[in-house]
């Protein structure tokens, strides 16, 4: 199984800060800028970690938790404080952070029969105080690291239970469907982390709270008095958690014909989730009770379908509507797969119980230079048997007599080239059209190109 080990996933989107290092005064854009860098350090530190030491993780047979400090450093994992069983240290973030994880990890359990993020037993990791007024937590693909934030505009971040689960759901979805972190792949694995994340508020909450009485925000808490905001999303009213001068305004849209085209935030995968977030709410509140009873599961077990983890790299929120779909029906019934299905309607995305065209071949990449500037950049695509391809771009196409035509909903309109074979065997073909020049080979191939 891939683990990409070098995936960060962090709860705060890079837009946020961004708009902070603008709009903030000097300490601001200090602590905003240092969190953008810390994305690609700690990457680079753990790819390097995961060559040298094999990628090798220790398996445990129970709930292990064992919690770290930074002491405001960049030091990963940092001194251990706290390991299972320990009384509890009065340092609340070590605390917070201990007891978050084992909520987490107890859900996981009793809810749904899983042991730990892997469903073997993997030991549970984090680091806290990570270092100077960080303003994130993140899942950096074997622990959780925690900031103190800057006290001017957000709180320490082990303080939201949800938070914490929103992270170890990266872990999950890792160990499951993997699914690429970028565009409505990236989407969906924003969206998942958030369920878990808000299941986890609900499950711990006393007495635990049904779908009906949550307030469905994530990150409630996170934000100072000084930011003009209740969380960091809102899962009910995706697009209204924060609308402040400094922070800027909640991006979220909450049905498909707002969808965010952007290159940004790894193609809007912060932004994008609110429009599944929002089905979720709906199927939540709508089928009743306690969200992990109905709703969870079918979730649950979408997100653990064979059939995401093939589309890992190309999978939209119409496939995933469809299993939650399938999901439902097979768990429960007809009654509540309507649910499900008139939610996933709700938010613009029409989904069948019926399967969606094949993937006609694995995964191909297209290597392109808009106007042949040779600077080349790369696309991932599923060429499908009903004549659509999607993926980082989408169209249609249709091969004749060795020609291949794509067809893009954005971008140009049409390219043409000879291809070898076809979409299902072929090698590398060479596209000309008005815009630029195209290349494509299947995944894996060798190909001369830069990447």
């Amino acid at each position: 199984m891939h683990h990409p080990h070098g995936t960060f996933c962090g709860v705060i989107p890079p837009f946020v800060h961004e708009h902070m290092a603008e709009h903030g005064d000097e300490q601001t854009r200090r602590n905003a800028l240092a969190a953008l860098s810390v994305d690609t350090t700690v990457r680079a530190e753990r790819l390097i970690t995961d060559l040298t030491a094999g990628g090798v993780v220790a398996r445990a047979a129970h709930k292990r938790r064992t919690i770290h400090t930074a002491r405001n450093t960049g030091e990963l994992p940092g001194t251990p404080v706290r390991s299972e069983g320990e009384p509890p240290t009065g340092d609340l973030a070590v605390d917070e952070a201990y007891e978050g994880l084992g909520a987490t990890v107890d859900l996981l359990r009793e809810v749904f029969g899983r042991r730990s993020l892997d469903d073997a037993g993997m030991p549970l990791l984090a680091t806290v105080h990570y270092r100077e007024r960080y303003n994130n937590a993140a899942w950096d693909g074997r622990q959780m690291i925690f900031g103190d934030g800057d006290g001017q505009y957000f709180n320490r971040f082990t303080a939201a239970v949800d938070v914490i689960g929103h992270e170890l759901g990266h872990g999950v979805t890792t160990h499951e469907s993997d699914l690429l972190y970028m565009h409505q792949a990236g989407a969906l694995n924003e969206h998942f982390s958030d369920v878990i994340g808000a299941m986890i508020k609900q499950y711990v909450a006393v007495p635990r709270q049904t779908a009906a009485e949550a307030d469905w925000v994530i990150g409630a808490g996170l934000f100072t008095s000084a930011v003009n905001g209740v969380g960091l999303r809102s899962m009910k009213a995706p697009g209204t958690a924060f609308d402040d001068a400094v922070l800027g305004k909640d991006p979220q849209p909450d049905h498909m014909s707002r969808f965010v085209e952007t290159l940004s935030d790894n193609g809007g995968v912060h932004i994008n989730s609110g429009i599944p977030n929002r089905a979720f709410y709906l199927v939540a509140t709508g089928l009743g009770g306690h969200t992990w009873e109905k709703a969870g599961g079918i979730w649950y077990a979408a997100m653990r379908d064979l059939e995401l983890r093939r589309l890992r790299r190309v999978a939209r929120f119409q496939d995933f509507a469809r299993l939650t779909i399938k999901h439902a029906a097979a768990l429960h019934g007809p009654a509540e797969r309507a649910v499900v299905e008139d939610a996933w309607q709700q938010v613009g995305i029409a989904a069948q119980i019926a399967p969606a065209a094949e993937p006609v071949a694995d995964v191909w990449v297209l290597h392109y230079s808009w106007g042949c500037t040779g600077s080349w950049a790369r696309a991932c695509l599923a060429f499908r048997e009903d004549g659509s391809f999607s993926g980082d771009l989408a169209g249609r196409w249709h091969q004749q007599d060795g020609t291949l035509l794509l067809r893009f909903d954005d971008g140009p309109a049409q390219y043409a080239g000879t291809l070898v074979g076809d979409v299902a065997t072929g090698a590398m073909s060479t596209f000309t059209g008005a815009d630029g020049c195209w290349h494509l080979t299947r995944q894996g191939a060798a190909s001369t190109l830069g990447k």
